[in-house]
């Protein structure tokens, strides 16, 4: 029943009602449309922040895994060091503290180079180690392994000088042990320097690939995004209306 006010009718709340629905029907397709568009959106920042994220973490590591290189390096060096004092010590006492301390100076660069593997560890988490960084890797081992063999035998000499004490041998084994550290010993180290500089090359370079296929995956999942809202947004715009037919009240 109309509610009638002077020469006006108005509706009852339930023709209200089905009038309002009558004339905005509920499109799914649109809602159903309109959930694709926001999941997709909401996926699509997810995925792009993740990959962000995953860029951070790997190229930090590639830089955390060249500074351990530089790590080895530094206590390659102070060993070397260490080395050329015991040889040139001018008392067994000298010669003695040196050499005691030569395995902590080792112990160190055992770790440093430790870490290096464990930091290329968790940049390549989840692939394959790269070949490239494998071989490199193998050479500074064994050119550290050479140059330890070379500077043990060195030391031996002084070893065998100073248990003569003093007289022509004694010094005749320590200069023969100062010319095997110029020469020899010296030699194996720029062969590690080398070897170092080549590992460090690479790490670098695959940091720059790392980085590069980064960027590339976040280009492709932003047009990629950008394409499927276009495509869902001018589906929505192109989609046809339906017909409505609004009854006019009696």
């Amino acid at each position: 029943m109309d509610l009638v006010w002077g020469e006006f009718s108005l509706p009852t709340l339930a023709q209200a009602v089905d009038l309002h629905n009558r004339s905005m029907p509920i499109h799914w397709t649109s809602v159903l449309i309109s959930i694709l568009i926001l999941t997709s959106g909401v996926y699509g920042a997810q995925t792009l922040t993740r990959v962000d994220q995953d860029l951070r973490i790997i190229y930090a590591e590639y830089t955390l895994a060249a500074t351990d290189l530089g790590h080895v390096n530094g206590e390659l060096i102070r060993y070397r060091t260490s080395v050329i004092r015991a040889i040139e010590a001018d008392r067994k006492e000298d010669f003695q503290r040196i050499v005691a301390s030569l395995p902590q100076k080792l112990t160190r660069l055992e770790k440093a180079i430790d870490r290096f593997v464990e930091a290329t560890n968790d940049a390549s988490r989840g692939k394959r180690a790269d070949a490239r960084e494998l071989t490199e890797l193998k050479a500074v081992r064994k050119s550290i392994e050479a140059y330890m063999t070379s500077s043990q035998h060195a030391l031996s000499l002084m070893e065998r000088r100073w248990n003569l004490g003093s007289g022509t041998e004694a010094r005749r084994l320590q200069e023969l042990a100062r010319q095997y550290v110029a020469k020899d010993t010296g030699a194996k180290f720029i062969n590690v320097t080398i070897e170092l500089d080549r590992l460090l090359e690479v790490v670098a370079t695959i940091a720059g690939e790392v980085k590069k296929e980064a960027d590339a995956s976040l280009r492709v999942a932003t047009m990629a995004m950008i394409a499927v809202s276009l495509g869902l947004a001018l589906l929505v715009l192109t989609m046809p209306a339906r017909a409505v037919s609004v009854r006019k009240p009696v």
